[in-house]
């Protein structure tokens, strides 16, 4: 599946010392006072990288998340989006807007509740014999077996929940409910603070948090997958993690949620589970019923750091009534849950696709509501069916604990998806449902008879995918990368699907894919921000338990294609051109760029060919200074033969190179008195070749530093 990332940014020359907002003196998280559009998501190697991120772009730091190497930045007005974006593109790891336009995954439309259905067992819930999906699922069976998801912490990642609903949070001591995080604030609470949000609109969170862990068998309204035996002590514990309602309930930005991600992970001692002085008080479980909008590389980050601290990311696949890729469920390791009804079917609302991994009752579950004048609701929707699966997992992994194991968030879900239940319907839609539809009776049962590490389900693989520039020579090359192509793997076997998109650096990483063999399929760079051609790149690679096998491709990339304000362009003239300074940073005294000669690049816009392409390059000299030039090109299938000129500031030609032959094109020119000032150097194909297989490399050296041969 093809992703483009759509990145919001601004800028300005005028460079500034690094510094960090205050928060607002209301409380509120800066990322909520300040503009949207001026709102910057970076990722950096290092503090010294961060410094040079703000100066280049004249940005103030609004806030940092160390473990992500992630930083917000205020823009002031100035440049394009697409200007500013090419402008840290050698600089930081990725830069992408702080997204405000996620939300809950709203709730389909009522349908008549299921009949004939109900769920028996010994605990005394009020309403549990109208509870339909807790049958459905196996769940009296898995508590009479003990599996209740003591010990377990559940992270609902949600609106808040109503902390003062009986079922939610037993009263008046709120014991199993324990210390969450308000995205809008930036700040911890406790269980018996107040509600954060507000009662008649955000309803959300408290219809998650009560299919994954209602306190069960307490003699009062539903029951919970996770919920206990009666002792509010024996059920799984509730973490409420607060990034939808605010103000005027919308979402807190994906910069203030990645936030309370790490901060779930950790909890309020604020070490990861990892750490040897860790108390143990983050979540071992995340649930998230949201998502929508475009690729983030912020929140992927978010949650390859909850599933590399061990903690299991469940995510609602989406009510979109078909097949379409959703985030962030669709993140690679996420545990996507597709929902069914009554019949083991698919609802006719529920998302579906390759890269579901299980389904869940969802159709008109009956769960808790905030403690109004009812406390109870029809809930509905993938919002439903992923916190049952939360709330299965929670019963795993006690189980597994209890034995002394400590499992890895892809064991948890191989246990789920091994044991779950067919899912009927036309096999093209039961394919996107995942392994079937879970049976947490079944899994607990499997659960309990795994008692070694040996015994446990095969890990998953950890799979890097990298792409590089064909025509780039990785040792002189000022990018040798491509950044911002999407990445898909398909399971030679299942026709498993992970989608991921490469940033500016060492590739994307696939966190918990299935082992076996994978077709790896690159389509071509964000041609909206690049430029460059379409080359999609396909290879292969196994993918054997618990290893971390690196996959490279080669893609034919011109990314030095400009985008201006009003859209995008080529390079072509001294107004269009590609400053390589301020795309590349400070430049080396002797480099090479790599790129490709195609005159096709925007068809996928609509946009016309234009004719041949041209490419032109502004570089700043100094009175005295040597400029050293070399282009040579590379053409599959024929010989390519470039020229290269060099353009005053006036944009008089002042000199220009013979045409490439046997040995490559080359010119140099020394600037005299007065004549400092932006150059252009101009690379024109004199062949008449074009398109895919045609590359050239130009190298760039000034006084004694000659441009590198090749």
């Amino acid at each position: 599946m093809r992703q483009v990332l759509l990145i919001v940014l601004l800028s300005l020359l005028a460079a500034c010392g690094l510094q960090t907002r205050p928060p607002a003196p209301d409380g509120s998280s800066p990322a909520l006072t300040i503009p949207q559009e001026r709102q910057l998501v970076v990722g950096y190697k290092d503090r010294a990288n961060l410094e040079a991120i703000a100066r280049r772009v004249g940005a103030r730091v609004v806030a940092t998340i160390p473990q992500l190497e992630a930083a917000l930045l205020e823009l002031p007005q100035g440049l394009s989006q697409a200007q500013a974006a090419r402008r840290l593109m050698a600089q930081a790891r990725y830069a992408e807007a702080n997204r405000f336009d996620r939300q809950p995954i709203p709730l389909p439309a009522p349908r008549p509740t299921a009949q004939g259905l109900s769920s028996q067992a010994a605990f005394n819930d009020p309403l549990l014999p109208q509870q339909w999906w807790l049958g459905k699922i196996g769940a009296p069976d898995a508590w009479s077996q003990g599996a209740v998801g003591t010990g377990v912490t559940i992270g609902v990642v949600d609106s808040d929940f109503d902390r003062s609903h009986p079922d939610l949070c037993d009263q008046p001591s709120r014991s199993r409910c324990v210390s969450g995080y308000n995205a809008f604030t930036l700040s911890p609470y406790a269980p018996t603070d107040p509600f954060q949000g507000n009662p008649g609109r955000d309803t959300h969170g408290s219809g998650s948090a009560g299919m994954a862990a209602a306190l069960s068998n307490n003699g009062q309204f539903v029951a919970g997958v996770a919920g206990g035996d009666g002792n509010p002590a024996s059920a799984a514990r509730l973490m409420p993690v607060t990034i939808f309602g605010g103000s005027s309930g919308g979402y807190a930005g994906d910069f203030n949620v990645a936030q309370a991600v790490v901060w779930a992970v950790n909890g309020p001692d604020g070490l990861p589970p990892t750490d040897p002085g860790d108390s143990g008080d983050g979540a071992d479980i995340l649930n998230n019923s949201w998502g929508g909008g475009g690729y983030s590389h912020l929140l992927k980050d978010a949650f390859d750091y909850a599933l590399l601290n061990r903690v299991v990311v469940v995510a609602s696949a989406g009510n979109d009534y078909r097949d379409a890729y959703h985030l962030p469920s669709g993140l690679p390791g996420v545990i996507a849950v597709a929902a069914t009804n009554p019949h083991d079917e698919k609802t006719d609302f529920s998302t579906y696709g390759p890269w579901v991994d299980i389904s869940a009752p969802g159709d008109d579950v009956l769960t808790t509501y905030v403690n109004l004048g009812s406390k109870t609701w029809l809930f509905g929707g993938t919002s439903a069916a992923g916190p049952v699966v939360a709330g299965a997992a929670a019963a795993v992994l006690q189980v597994l604990r209890d034995n002394g194991l400590s499992p890895t968030p892809y064991q948890v879900m191989r246990i789920l998806q091994m044991t779950a239940d067919p899912v009927a319907g036309p096999p093209a839609v039961t394919a996107g449902m995942g392994a079937g539809r879970v049976n947490v009776a079944k899994a607990v049962r499997l659960a309990k008879g795994i008692t070694t590490p040996a015994a446990l389900p095969a890990d998953g693989s950890n799979i890097t995918v990298g792409v590089l520039n064909k025509a780039a020579d990785a040792g002189t090359d000022m990018l040798g990368f491509v950044p911002f192509s999407s990445v898909t793997l398909v399971h030679a076997a299942t026709g498993k699907q992970y989608h991921a998109q490469i940033g500016v650096g060492p590739g994307a990483l696939f966190l918990g894919s299935e082992p076996g063999n994978y077709r790896v399929l690159a389509g071509g760079p964000s041609q909206l921000l690049l430029g460059g051609s379409e080359d999609p790149q396909e290879t292969v690679v196994a993918a054997p338990a618990g290893s971390s096998p690196l996959v490279i491709l080669r893609q034919q990339a011109d990314l030095y294609e400009t985008a201006g304000g009003s859209g995008p362009a080529r390079n072509e003239t001294p107004g269009t051109a590609t400053d390589l300074a301020g795309f590349l940073g400070t430049l080396l005294p002797s480099f090479t760029l790599s790129a490709a000669f195609d005159s096709n690049n925007f068809a996928h816009l609509g946009l016309p060919e234009g004719g041949p392409d041209v490419d032109v390059y502004a570089i700043s000299l100094a009175e005295g200074t040597t400029l050293h030039l070399r282009a040579a090109s590379t053409y599959i299938g024929g010989q390519g033969k470039v020229k290269l000129s060099l353009v005053a500031p006036d944009q008089i030609t002042v000199v220009a190179s013979d045409t490439e032959a046997a040995v490559p094109a080359s010119l140099s020119f020394t600037v005299g008195t007065g004549q400092a000032g932006t150059y252009y150097v101009k690379l024109e194909e004199a062949s008449g070749e074009q398109g895919l297989g045609y590359f050239y490399r130009l190298g760039v050296g000034t006084n004694a530093s000659p441009a590198p041969d090749f």
